[in-house]
């Protein structure tokens, strides 16, 4: 055959003669049973009271809105969209430390890997306690302030930004860092090599190839950021003196405070301004989770051994890896000093060492007791919230198992819901409780009601991935897609043990009896944080190393799980 007869023959249109595939997935009826159980929470938890909150705030007609004229809520409201603006900082961050280090040995990668995931696991209280420590303004107690020698008002106005922001940075720019890097070592690279080739421009190359590659992962990471940034609320109430809260307070805890004074349907109208706020900002998320987007494979390996990480590359990962190691070192340290020391000098002034303070919590049989009951609450919430979410994500991932007008509706409420602050429907859903208040069970369908939501997200993304044409014509396709998207189902999984651990926004704001839940106890410590700073220290570092524990043993699986969600 001829050079120009073979070419005629690779690009002539050919028909497929493999067997057509004899599809048994699921109709729409079977689907609608398997989205019951998360839309009936979805709807019952957050829908009908977010509803009750909006009528409510229409009452009067407009005259609530006037809230708005308020300067103080002016100023919380102020005070979210900074919130809102450190969720990009965090995407930033973690962008940057990815191409700083994208070049990374697997040794160094996998420790930096670990370092920066750790603080994700840590609760918002642990993290404003351990930052307080670091920037206290007396030198003989605060790190930064020692540094410098003065006594530097870090804790003061315009310094206290800085405190709570490197603070926020710190615990989820780690989450960030993940999905860029992963993202970044799969960019089409035998694409943008064939378009370079062609002679297409830089600025074209980036806007074709590299943006839309980086689309699903982007909007991942924003979206983790986002919420984390919407529901601020206990890092403020430990990190910043009690002088200081109003200057940085957000929205949500501005209502916390005020909404008894504002009245009920003020109140109302307040949570329905910061609930449209979060939910606009939220929407560039969907650019890219709606898409079918997937990582490109990487390149393929050369059997020559890969160059050596670049001294650079090297200086990146171990100053990276002391900056996020640093904050767990001050409050270890801080909670195996002498509780008298700890309270008067930093911990660089030395000993005397003593276990004191954990001997002061262990004996503290209300704290042991909320250890349990906080496991358990977690626990069930995790088996709540995969019951509901995996049958869910996966109707999601299929497009022709909904109506066309129902799935991206469906994917935006989705998306909206994930980062809705938990004040925009608070009240209503307090009422209906307040009869099962104190019960596990009560607790336990709240909070899995919040997590479900992101749970979804974060499991569409992988199902998307997996439901191959093959997988179609199996009549138990769904067991199939959880068995290959194992790592994302271990993800949400231990999200939602993480989220429920560490919450206190919650039961806050559901006035649960502070005695069985553990960041209520901690919070309830705080009080007297400068007297009982030792105390403070050995019960954070306790209800740390649970949520650690849990994501030291799945760390393999959680980045998997929240790069490309399969196995392979």
């Amino acid at each position: 055959m001829s050079g120009e007869n073979a070419f005629l023959f690779e690009v002539v249109p050919y028909h497929d003669a493999r067997i057509p595939v004899v599809r048994h997935g699921l109709g729409r009826w079977r689907a609608s049973v398997y989205l019951l159980l998360a839309v009936l929470l979805s709807a019952g938890v957050i829908l009908a009271p977010l509803c009750a909150t909006v009528i409510i705030s229409f009452a009067e007609g407009f005259a609530a809105y006037d809230v708005l004229r308020d300067v103080q809520v002016l100023q919380a409201l102020g005070n979210s969209l900074i919130w809102l603006v450190l969720a990009v900082v965090v995407c930033a961050t973690g962008f940057g430390v990815a191409w700083l280090a994208r070049n990374a040995g697997p040794v160094s990668l996998r420790i930096l890997r670990l370092v920066l995931v750790l603080p994700a696991a840590v609760s918002p209280l642990t993290t404003g306690a351990i930052f307080r420590l670091l920037y206290d303004t007396n030198q003989r107690r605060g790190l930064f302030s020692a540094v410098l020698g003065a006594d530097v008002a870090f804790l003061g106005p315009v310094w206290i930004w800085l405190v709570l922001g490197s603070a926020f940075v710190w615990q989820w720019a780690g989450v960030a860092f993940l999905v860029f890097h992963e993202a970044l070592a799969r960019l089409p690279t035998n694409l943008l090599r064939m378009a370079r080739a062609f002679g297409i421009s830089r600025a074209r190359r980036l806007w074709s190839i590299v943006i839309p590659a980086l689309a699903g992962p982007t909007a991942l990471a924003y979206l983790f950021a986002l919420v984390a940034a919407a529901r601020v609320f206990d890092l403020v109430l430990m990190g910043a003196p009690g002088s200081m809260q109003a200057e940085v307070e957000g929205g949500g805890l501005f209502w916390w405070r005020h909404h008894g004074d504002l009245g009920t349907s003020r109140a109302a109208a307040l949570a329905v301004v910061l609930s449209t706020l979060v939910a606009v900002l939220a929407l560039p998320s969907l650019a890219g989770l709606r898409g079918r987007v997937s990582w490109a494979e990487p390149s393929t390996r050369t059997l020559t051994r890969p160059p050596a990480p670049s001294r650079r590359t090297r200086l990146v990962c171990g100053v990276v890896s002391v900056l996020w190691l640093l904050p767990f070192a001050v409050l270890v340290l801080t909670s195996v000093r002498d509780p008298i020391a700890a309270t008067l000098s930093g911990w660089w002034s030395g000993g005397p060492w003593s276990l004191a303070s954990y001997g002061q919590v262990l004996a503290d049989t209300g704290f042991v007791a909320a250890l349990g009951t906080t496991f358990l609450r977690a626990a069930v919430v995790v088996g709540l919230v995969l019951l509901a979410a995996v049958p869910a994500a996966y109707v999601l991932a299929h497009e022709h198992l909904l109506p066309r007008r129902a799935w991206r509706p469906a994917l935006l409420v989705a998306v909206a819901l994930a980062a809705l602050p938990p004040q925009a429907f608070a009240v209503p859903l307090q009422r209906w409780l307040s009869p099962v208040v104190g019960t596990t069970s009560a607790l336990a369908i709240v909070h899995a009601a919040l997590v479900i939501p992101l749970a979804v997200l974060v499991l569409h993304s992988a199902f998307t991935r997996v439901a191959t044409p093959m997988l179609a014509r199996h009549r138990w396709e769904l067991v199939h897609v959880v068995r290959e998207a194992r790592p994302a189902v271990v993800l949400a999984g231990v999200l939602a043990f993480v989220l429920v651990w560490n919450d206190a926004v919650v039961g806050l704001l559901l006035n649960w009896p502070s005695g069985d839940h553990l960041p209520l106890i901690v919070l309830e410590q705080s009080r007297h944080f400068t007297s009982s700073v030792g105390t403070l220290a050995a019960q954070s570092v306790i209800a740390t190393a649970v949520p650690m524990a849990v994501v030291t043993l799945t760390a393999r699986w959680l980045y998997r799980g929240l790069t490309r969600g399969v196995r392979r």
